[in-house]
């Protein structure tokens, strides 16, 4: 059996690449999360709420209204504030995911707990199972 380690090389540096590429992608990712900022609104449109990268309630913007509420409205008006920034945050840190696995199938697979290592170097020609992939020609 020959070997040409000459190939095998480039397969290995072939894979650092793509690994290299998709640290930098997550930290795109992360930076990007770090950034985000949205805003959630009560549905009678009174109280709005915003959300920062760490998932902390950064700003609070009651309408003048609303400071005509009785308390238990004001609470369930913030509450449903908070609840709309949330939603927000979250759907927006899911496109960005899907951006950086580049594709929603990754994306819900990788919610659900069903994506696999293998599964994830799969999807870049590698096949983790042989460790002789690349090196024999």
């Amino acid at each position: 059996m020959s070997t040409s380690w000459g190939n095998g090389s480039a397969a290995v540096e072939s894979l650092l690449r793509q690994a290299q590429e998709q640290q930098r992608r997550l930290a795109e990712f992360q930076q990007q999360r770090a950034e985000l900022r949205v805003t959630g609104e009560s549905p009678d449109g009174l109280v709005r709420v915003t959300v920062d990268g760490d998932m902390k309630v950064g700003g609070i913007d009651l309408n003048a209204r609303a400071m005509r509420l009785d308390s238990y409205t004001l609470a369930e008006s913030l509450q449903a504030a908070i609840d709309a920034a949330y939603a927000a945050f979250a759907e927006r840190q899911q496109e960005l995911m899907t951006d950086m696995l580049g594709g929603s199938d990754l994306v819900r697979r990788a919610q659900a707990g069903n994506l696999t290592p293998e599964d994830w170097f799969r999807q870049f020609g590698v096949d983790l199972t042989d460790p002789t992939r690349g090196l024999r020609r």
